[in-house]
């Protein structure tokens, strides 16, 4: 098997339909993924998705059928997501931690009309079920005490059992909807991305592109199957004809084991997963480890050099986002240039732009804006929220909603999410930029900027980090690194140093809460201590000293 090119496939044959037929047809027996000490071949596997096809359509599951999918990793969800997709039904993949108002929301905004659940999970939908009204359906996964209701009920298992023969009228065409997935929700209230056939194919042909993919690949799926991660690298896997290791969540402290055990090549590090690697100590032979790739997101400068030396491997990056596909990337034959997440990719055009959309010089800040040069690779438009579409996608460009700058050579700085900036004292602060800079100190493992209220209005700078492991600071130390490292209006009044942080399930930090929650009585606070941050330096009233920034 070789690695297929976006640019080389016809955009009506880029489908994951398309992908996994051909795939099976080529090497029915080639392992497609395993899990536990299962493996699962590509033709046994594409037959187990026309089985539970079939049983769909006795359901009354078909073409634009929408349904909701609240389901923990596992080869059954893989198998769900590929015949949902056969069918042209539309999967609406949920937060396995929404419950309540959040799961209502998305619910009731997607449309769905039928529910696919783990047990675990069908009292969340019972205890809504008179709310969202569009409901009629729900499939459990696993015993459940649900009691009795007005939806329909049926168990997984029928799914997966010898039932009526998936008879497709056709391959659902490329440019339909195949899927909705929300927006993580750490900045504000989640919006369904409408996802075409063809977007999240191609999602996939790009991860492969970026990371140079091929057949002896072993990618390490760890993430949530709500979340785009998980599906462009099964994608992936696909594209370039290797196989995929699927795991139920990513363990750090078996991170290593898992690797040896099964030859990974290849996985994702969004958030702070680079950052706890590297916080665990050393082996002797992780240089000798099969790791050949390592998409960071964020790419931290920091870290970098670190990380590749450490598993003697290419650390690649992107910017990217569920609506915007991946625009801008530094693949693995790409030159690196510290903080920049790469150049234009040969599939879109990228401008940065002020307020108005005009395109703002080299070096300057400004959002970032995308348009595909080939159809179908951004989102289709946001569901039930026809304003926010047009807002997004005016003058003809997908306005991200990130900010960034771009030098002279074509390099693209990711700088914040516009929500995510802080203003103090008449100064524009970038939390990213804060907490790259945090994180320069040797003892931090993660760092988080969030905006503080402030008596005199804007914001204050408070920070909260992991430590590595084995290693202590206090919050003066770190006052003190900042002092140095940061302009005066950027060093954080509020320090916290913490175990852990609220995170999505795919490891971001959810900023939200942290901001929502506020200071804590384990807050430290420089002013209470004494200590002012002027122009000239840090110096510390009580003690009339000054520590003035070095160089």
């Amino acid at each position: 098997m070789t690695t297929i090119y976006l640019r080389d496939v016809a955009p009506e044959s880029v489908s994951m339909v398309a992908l996994l037929e051909s795939r099976a047809a080529e090497d029915a027996a080639r392992t497609f993924f395993t899990w536990g000490e299962e493996r699962y071949a590509l033709g046994t596997f594409d037959e187990a998705v026309d089985r539970m096809a079939g049983n769909l359509q006795a359901f009354g599951i078909s073409t634009g059928t929408h349904v909701a999918v609240l389901m923990d990793t596992s080869p059954d969800y893989l198998t769900l997501w590929f015949a949902l997709a056969k069918l042209g039904a539309v999967e609406v993949p949920i937060n396995t931690a929404y419950l309540g108002d959040l799961l209502r929301h998305q619910l009731t905004t997607s449309g769905a009309t039928v529910a696919v659940v783990d047990a675990a999970y069908a009292s969340r939908i019972t205890a809504i079920e008179a709310d969202a009204t569009m409901l009629e359906t729900l499939v459990v996964r696993g015993p459940a005490e649900i009691g009795a209701g007005s939806l329909r009920r049926h168990d997984f298992s029928s799914l997966l059992s010898d039932g009526p023969a998936f008879a497709p009228s056709s391959r659902p065409a490329h440019h339909t909807t195949a899927g909705i997935i929300f927006t993580s929700g750490t900045t504000g209230p989640s919006k369904g991305v409408l996802l075409s056939h063809h977007y999240l194919a191609a999602y996939g042909y790009m991860y492969a592109e970026v990371n140079g993919l091929a057949s002896d690949d072993v990618v390490f799926n760890f993430m949530p199957f709500f979340h785009m991660g998980a599906k462009f690298l099964t994608i992936a896997t696909l594209v370039c004809g290797g196989m995929m290791r699927l795991a139920p969540r990513l363990s750090i402290s078996t991170f290593a084991d898992e690797v040896r055990a099964h030859g990974i090549t290849n996985f994702v590090g969004v958030g702070g997963i680079c950052n706890m690697l590297l916080s665990k100590p050393a082996r002797e032979d992780d240089a000798k480890a099969s790791i050949r790739t390592v998409y960071a997101v964020p790419d931290p400068a920091e870290s970098h050099d670190e990380l590749e030396q450490r598993f003697s491997c290419r650390v690649t990056t992107v910017y990217g986002s569920t609506e915007a596909g991946l625009p801008i990337w530094r693949g693995v034959t790409d030159a690196y240039r510290a903080g920049s997440c790469g150049r234009a990719s040969p599939y879109y055009e990228v401008r940065v732009v002020d307020d108005y959309d005009n395109e703002v010089p080299a070096g300057e800040s400004g959002q970032f804006v995308v348009r595909p040069k080939l159809p179908f690779l951004v989102g289709s438009g946001y569901v039930g929220m026809p304003e926010q579409t047009i807002r997004a996608w005016r003058n003809l460009w997908l306005h991200t909603g990130d900010r960034g700058r771009v030098d002279t050579d074509g390099h693209f700085y990711f700088e914040d999410r516009a929500t995510d900036t802080l203003r103090r004292r008449g100064e524009n602060i970038s939390s990213f930029e804060v907490e790259s800079l945090v994180t320069q100190h040797p003892a931090v493992s993660e760092a988080v900027a969030v905006a503080a209220p402030s008596g005199i209005g804007e914001d204050e700078v408070r920070v909260l980090v992991i430590l590595r492991e084995g290693e202590s600071m206090t919050p003066e130390e770190l006052l003190q690194h900042c002092s140095t490292t940061m302009p005066y209006f950027m060093v954080p009044r509020y320090i916290d140093i913490v175990d852990d942080l609220p995170r999505t399930p795919t490891a971001k930090v959810e900023k939200y809460k942290l901001r929502a929650e506020g200071l804590t009585p384990a807050t430290w606070d420089r002013e209470a201590h004494g200590w002012r941050v002027k122009r000239e330096g840090l110096t510390r009233e009580a003690l009339g000293e000054a520590l003035r920034p070095h160089g």
